[in-house]
């Protein structure tokens, strides 16, 4: 139970982190397209370099909502084992408990 309960502030920690990121990099890509889709300009020497910083956080914005997703899928996992061996320890205490009146 203890080592479960660990498990499970560590994700919540961790999950929590990976949504405060992945918001980052979505609000720093709005913030660019919404600067480079500007008609003054000014920018004009760096249309180049906007594409590839554009590229590149997307790029991190895949990795962010992969590893949540993988994060995610591993905590559902780790909670349904537990449950599942749980209830399994549980009839078998109940029938050695059982086992031992008679």
């Amino acid at each position: 139970d203890k080592l479960r309960f660990e498990e499970k502030e560590i994700y919540t920690k961790n999950k929590a982190d990976m949504e405060q990121g992945l918001e980052g990099v979505k609000m720093a890509l709005k913030i660019l397209r919404e600067y480079y889709a500007k008609a003054d300009k000014a920018h004009a020497s760096a249309d180049g370099a906007s594409t590839g910083i554009i590229g590149l956080l997307e790029v991190v914005e895949s990795d962010f909502t992969k590893g949540s997703a993988e994060m995610t899928a591993a905590e559902e996992s780790a909670a349904s084992t537990y449950d599942t061996e749980s209830k399994e320890n549980a009839i078998e205490k109940a029938t050695k408990e059982q086992d031992v009146k008679y």
